[in-house]
């Protein structure tokens, strides 16, 4: 038996560590700055139809790709 377990303090939770002003300034500057283009923008920009479909292929063979892989290590084991 290990007397490490036998000497170890109670676990205890951390401290909570303060964030640093410049941190917090630039975490609010680009929440504003997401918001404001949010905002400003009236509409959705145009999406091409082909470029859309050649991602949904893409992503589909990334998928088929990934459910191979897994496959192939399942049976490997």
């Amino acid at each position: 038996m290990s007397t490490k377990s036998v000497l170890r303090r109670p676990a205890t939770k951390p401290a909570a560590r303060s964030v640093a002003l410049t941190d917090r300034i630039a975490m609010r500057l680009g929440m504003a700055l997401v918001i404001w283009s949010r905002r400003t923008r009236t509409k959705r920009l145009p999406v091409d139809p082909l470029v859309a479909h050649q991602l949904r292929q893409e992503r589909a063979a990334r998928e088929a790709e990934w459910v191979m892989l897994g496959a192939t290590m399942h049976l490997w084991r």
